[in-house]
């Protein structure tokens, strides 16, 4: 405990001299709240929330392979939990909302640690149980779509609002850390797993929960703005209301941010049934490597995407909105060439380069994307809202795997490899096209 209050008594001080030296320039500014007590501790604890989540998902999936041997047990599992993290992630965004930002992030935490704790001891006791593996997986995920438009919504209160660049900076470094924080279990996991067991990798992930829990303590937000019009309202009455009010305010009062989340929703769609469906089954099935290959490559896309993170950040005060058509352009583009070579008669190591290259650049165009169209949206939607809006924004493109998901796996069963590659380029072309009247004057209207 006493590493905590020093965290506290260390960073809080400063605090007060950046918010003096704010008023000088924005340069300082963007400083200050970047090192600022709040928005560290906030990394700090999202990441280890995350490695611990991250941990817990490899060792589950490595034990149950290893009871059932069957890969698409677990698969199935995890699918199942998808749909009421779909239908209670808008539910999190009303409490993000109304009830203390930081209270939640503990509370989901504290809660997600002492159900793996309940878990490890029910394991201990009785042993492999499928139906309590799946039960736990369902109580996790519903718990993890309730905390991320906490983070999100939170995100902009810390760093601010004045300006994109800093939001921009800032979310970059969440992707780093959450970038890392989900990597690195995936390095170590399989040798944890093979040394300590199950049991053990779990009291790591409930210790990880819970110490990111003592972390989310000693962050500092504004109490959200009380409603006196809700006296007397039953539950479902103010969620039924909040939700209203989400979708009018997206739909009348703030299209462009309707249309943002569009564009989300689009990219999820194809890149997520491509990333899980198409670039698997090419590399195992229409290529006939092993699974090393496909580990290898797989690895490949991981450390690009880490890359491309890191890069984006270096360049998060230069980028701009009208960035966006451009890189969907590239997004687009770069599915064309792997197109081709299924298409000639190429070897099957071209072909493999060529699709591990292109997806690596998709992969990384994909990070510049996300630090124009998160901050956007942040940044156009009241404080009042924010949790509303990206929870509805997140049911989405949640929506949007599942269906991207069971498209491609339709298009492989009824198409050629370079049929599909063409149809995605051509799919996500006319977006690059479409949104560019969207994105042209995006950072001006900001400002305004």
């Amino acid at each position: 405990m006493s590493i905590y209050l020093y965290l506290y008594r260390f960073f809080i001080p400063s605090v007060g001299i950046e918010r003096n030296d704010m008023k000088n320039s924005s340069e300082t500014t963007l400083q200050s709240s970047l090192r600022s007590a709040n928005f560290i501790l906030l990394v700090l604890g999202q990441g280890i929330s995350l490695f611990g989540n991250t941990m817990l998902r490899f060792a589950m999936s490595m034990w149950v392979l290893d009871e059932t041997a069957s890969s698409t047990t677990f698969a199935t599992v995890l699918t199942i939990s998808v749909i009421p993290t779909i239908l209670i992630s808008p539910f999190g965004g009303i409490m993000a909302d109304r009830i203390s930002k930081r209270a939640m992030m503990v509370a989901l935490d504290i809660i997600s640690g002492i159900v793996t704790l309940l878990a490890t001891v029910f394991f201990a006791l009785s042993g492999f149980n499928i139906l309590v593996i799946a039960i736990m997986q369902v109580v996790l995920a519903v718990l993890d779509a309730m905390e991320t438009p906490v983070v999100q919504s939170a995100l902009p209160q810390i760093i601010g609002r004045e300006s994109s660049t800093d939001l921009r900076r800032g979310t970059a470094i969440i992707n780093q850390v959450q970038q890392l924080s989900q990597l690195l279990p995936s390095f170590l996991g399989g040798v944890m797993y093979g040394l300590v067991g199950i049991r053990p990798m779990m009291l790591i992930t409930a210790a990880c929960l819970m110490s990111a829990a003592m972390v989310e303590c000693f962050i500092r937000l504004a109490k959200p703005l009380s409603n006196q019009d809700d006296t007397g309202i039953c539950l479902l009455g103010v969620i039924i209301g909040d939700m209203h009010s989400a979708t009018a305010f997206l739909l009348r009062k703030e299209p462009t941010v309707a249309r943002l989340a569009g564009v989300c929703t689009w990219i999820n769609l194809i890149l997520t049934g491509f990333s899980s469906v198409s670039f698997p089954y090419i590399i195992r099935t229409t290529l006939g490597y092993d699974a090393a290959t496909y580990g290898l490559c797989d690895g490949i896309i991981g450390i690009a995407g880490i890359a491309g993170t890191f890069i984006a950040g270096c360049f998060a005060n230069r980028l701009k909105s009208q960035n966006a058509p451009s890189l969907l352009f590239v997004e687009s583009l770069m599915l064309l060439p792997p197109a081709i070579a299924f298409l000639l008669p190429c070897s099957t190591q071209t072909k493999l380069i060529m699709l591990v290259f292109c997806t690596a650049v998709v992969i990384i165009s994909v990070d510049f994307l996300n630090l124009i169209l998160v901050p956007s949206i942040q940044m156009r939607t009241p404080t009042a809202f924010t949790g509303k809006v990206m929870a509805i924004i997140s049911s989405l493109t949640i929506c949007a795997q599942p269906l991207g998901q069971m498209l491609y796996g339709w298009l492989h069963a009824h198409c050629t490899v370079w049929l599909i590659l063409l149809i995605s380029a051509l799919a996500s072309l006319p977006l690059a096209w479409l949104a560019h009247p969207l994105f042209t004057h995006l950072d001006d209207t900001i400002s305004k």
